[in-house]
């Protein structure tokens, strides 16, 4: 009984896992988010690892979905600072209720510096090109 059951088991993960891979739902090419001085591109493949909900927090106790400059979340393209502020949003390093691209962006840099350029640039990096 108990092999029947883990067999079951088993099965259920061979058909869960690939679906929850292959998530339609997820953007093939590359977001462009327009702020006010410059377009970052933001290409989720390179992110497929990283849980959604790091980026796509809670919003009134449920996931949010939407980019993160819609309206109603980082919608000033103003700002530096501010709950609101998309520029806040993408650039701060700590401190935030859930993780930024640049906090992000630094911790893997720390642990490959030949990415530095690349990933915390802000001319001709691969959030910046």
């Amino acid at each position: 009984m108990k092999s029947l059951v883990a067999l079951l088991a088993a099965f259920m993960l061979a058909i869960a896992i690939p679906a929850l891979a292959a998530r339609p739902d997820v953007p093939k090419e590359p977001l462009e988010v327009k702020g006010s001085q410059k377009t970052v591109k933001f290409p989720h493949a390179p992110h497929e690892k990283v849980d959604c909900a790091v980026c796509h927090h809670e919003v009134n106790g449920k996931e949010n979905y939407q980019k993160c400059a819609d309206a109603g979340c980082h919608d000033d393209l103003k700002a530096k600072k501010g709950e609101k502020s998309l520029y806040a949003s993408i650039h701060t390093k700590t401190g935030l209720k859930h993780q930024t691209c640049l906090e992000c962006h630094t911790k893997l840099v720390a642990e490959k510096p030949d990415k530095k350029k690349d990933m915390t640039g802000c001319a001709k990096s691969k959030c910046h090109p």
